[in-house]
Parts: structure tokens; C-alpha cells; sequence
């Protein structure tokens, strides 16, 4: 395995990692204070999509491999919150949204590399990229809304710093890994996810907050609910 394997790899695997901080707190305290479900979902979402196109287009390491501890990681996110939140039907809804979604993805994948869709592999993996790189987008423009109240309070407390940094470092990675590798389809939602990223790490600097409240500073409660 190359080094730019092994970095993609372990990029990816940090970038999934990174709302731990926060599920620890919720695991210790037993309240899911402000945190938001949302990036979870996301992130399982944008895992299995990218596992699924990984098994197509054999990319084990690092596209399989890394995603696929992103979903495991995911699931036992979501099953902390689940168990302290009180908003289980605030749950059971984006989790609803979030199943139809993967079904008809893998609905499409069986169909397609089954030849009922009388594509060509080329065409299947490349409907399999597009949309995976689309869940993808979603993931990296989730704190669009918190970026907006941030500009207009200018405070920047509420910025999800860490996972912004994490995802920002991920997708430099994985843009210099798919110029090498010549996949666009992985090159163009981690282009301007890391312009996503870019704008947050700036408005955190340019807002820095030099008195933020303990719940405001925990790394998923920017995203939107």
C-alpha cells in the first residue's frame, strides 16, 4: 500500500472519528445537551454510500476500509444519543429520511451491477460516485446555516472547530489522492468540501470567541437539527 494510501486512509478515519469528544461527554454527563444527531446521520450515510462504490470500483484500502469503521463508529454514535436524548421521534424521522435514501441507492447498485439497468460498469460506478459524492457534499455544508449566524453575531463559539479542522485535512488528502488516482468523482465534492472547510477555519479566526459558553463549545452543536 502507497503512503498516500495509508494517509487516505487514516484522514478519513479521523475525519469519522471526530465527533467522539462529544458522544463521550454525552455517554459521562448522560445528556445530549445541545448536540445535534445530524452529523451522524450524515456521516453514516456518506460511509456506506462510499462503501458501496468502493466495493465497485475494488478501492479496499482506503475507500472501503476507512468508511466502513465510519459506519460502525456512526452506529454506536447514534445508538449514545439515542439512548439519552428524549427527542426519540426527532430521531426516528432523519433516521427515516436517512433509510429511504441508502435503499434506493442500494436498490440502484443491485440493479445496476446485476446489468437490469443495461449500463456498462464504467456508467454504474460512475452513478455510484456522483451520488455518494453528493451525501458527501451534504456532510461538508451542514454548518452552512450556523456560518450565517456566526457572521451576524460575529461570534465564532458556536463553529464546530474540530471537526471543521478534521474534515478540512481529510478532504485536502483524499483531493491530492484522487488527482493521483484520476477519479473525479472523489476529486470534485472534496474540492469544494475543502472550500466549505476553508470558509469555517477563516470565519473561526476572524471571529475567534474569547468567551464562549461550555455548551456552545462542544464540536457538533453547530450543526442544524
Amino acid at each position: 500500500m502507497s503512503i498516500l494510501h495509508v494517509l487516505s486512509t487514516a484522514a478519513a478515519i479521523l475525519a469519522v472519528l471526530a465527533p467522539f469528544p462529544d458522544f463521550w461527554r454525552i455517554y459521562k454527563t448522560r445528556s445530549t445537551g445541545s448536540v445535534s444527531i445530524l452529523p451522524v446521520v450524515l456521516i453514516f450515510c456518506n460511509c456506506y454510500a462510499w462503501v458501496m462504490y468502493a466495493r465497485q470500483v475494488n478501492s479496499i484500502p482506503p475507500l472501503f476500509v476507512a468508511y466502513a469503521v465510519g459506519m460502525l463508529a456512526s452506529i454506536a454514535f447514534g445508538g449514545i444519543y439515542y439512548h439519552w436524548t428524549r427527542d426519540h421521534a426527532h430521531i426516528h424521522k432523519l433516521y427515516g429520511a436517512a433509510f429511504y435514501i441508502l435503499a434506493g441507492y442500494t436498490l440502484y447498485y443491485s440493479l445496476g451491477t446485476s446489468g437490469a439497468t443495461n449500463q456498462s460498469s464504467e456508467q454504474v460506478e460512475n452513478t455510484l460516485g456522483a451520488v455518494s459524492g453528493l451525501i458527501n457534499l451534504a456532510l461538508y455544508a451542514s454548518p452552512l446555516e450556523r456560518i450565517k449566524h456566526v457572521i451576524q453575531t460575529k461570534d465564532a463559539s458556536t463553529i464546530p472547530i474540530t471537526i471543521s479542522a478534521f474534515l478540512l485535512v481529510n478532504g485536502v488528502v483524499w483531493v491530492l489522492h484522487s488527482i493521483v488516482e484520476g477519479d473525479m468523482l472523489v476529486l470534485i465534492p472534496n474540492a469544494l468540501g475543502v472550500a466549505l472547510c476553508i470558509v469555517q477555519v477563516g470565519l473561526y479566526v476572524v471571529y475567534y470567541p474569547r468567551k464562549a459558553a461550555p455548551d456552545t463549545l462542544t464540536n457538533t452543536a453547530s450543526f442544524p437539527v
